[in-house]
């Protein structure tokens, strides 16, 4: 019997920011409202009594992201001794979300014991220049994701926001990240701009993804719409954060077993 995951992070995996709503880059789809509806904790003592007060209280894990700096990059790197020790003292699952990366950086982020590393791979050269504002090419961003996966093999999750540029570009970071060591490939849609056919586009990524890794539909994508759902999940989508009631039942009624988790999709195993 075939089974889909159902992920609903809700308030027990909270999104955690480590510069507050500061972010240098204030790319076109964000322009840091994202940032603004994560809880913020800009220093390691902060993320610790944070951690420990959501584990009292029943959490399950966090997502620890944050603004960038000019060159793409979240500075997670002072927080990752708080990584280490929560890791150590709770049972929270921590997913890090560091943007660009060295090598280096890559084995630091490993070295934390942080059990998944979300990275957004984008490989449009323009998207990357005047929808994210930065002087870097789509090499660097296959450059940071082989670091992850060199240093954290089966604990990387790559992220693909489609409708941001160029479709085939999409496609291609698609099937770049399924030739990766990754744990899972989590397809996001851009919101609050109009992207023409977005049930294609998405449909067509989902199949472009079928022979990789697990191929799940992220929480960041137009909602209300159960029919691009199940035919997503039809055409090989393994998972779905925050589905919709329509979407389960139909579940339900193919016969397929659900399976509900209360984290991140990023965690997908």
């Amino acid at each position: 019997m075939r089974t889909i995951a159902v992920y609903r992070p809700g308030k027990r995996f909270p999104s955690v920011s480590v510069t507050g709503a500061d972010c240098v880059l204030m790319c076109e789809h964000c322009q840091g409202r994202f940032l603004r509806g994560m809880v913020p904790a800009v220093s390691p003592p902060a993320l610790l009594s944070f951690a420990a007060r959501l584990e009292r209280e029943g959490g399950t894990g966090l997502l620890l992201s944050g603004g960038c700096d000019a060159q793409g990059r979240v500075p997670i790197g002072p927080f990752l001794p708080a990584i280490r020790e929560i890791k150590a003292t709770t049972r929270l699952l921590v997913n890090v979300h560091p943007g660009l990366v060295s090598p280096q950086e890559g084995r630091l982020l490993a070295a934390s014991r942080a059990d998944r590393i979300a990275f957004d791979l984008v490989l449009d050269p323009v998207a990357i220049a005047t929808q994210m504002h930065l002087a870097r090419s789509p090499q660097d961003y296959l450059d940071s994701l082989d670091a992850l996966c060199r240093a954290a093999p089966g604990r990387v999750a790559p992220h693909i926001l489609l409708g941001l540029g160029d479709e085939e570009r999409e496609l291609e970071a698609v099937r770049a990240a399924g030739r990766r060591d990754a744990a899972c490939v989590v397809l996001l849609m851009l919101m609050g701009r109009r992207v023409g056919e977005w049930e294609a586009r998405l449909l067509r990524a989902v199949r472009e993804g079928a022979d990789g890794p697990p191929v799940l539909l992220g929480c960041m994508r137009p909602r209300g719409r159960p029919d691009v759902e199940i035919t997503a999940l039809e055409a090989g989508a393994a998972g779905i954060a925050n589905p919709t009631e329509g979407t389960v039942r139909a579940i339900i009624e193919k016969g397929w077993a659900l399976e509900e988790r209360p984290v991140c999709c990023a965690l997908h195993r």
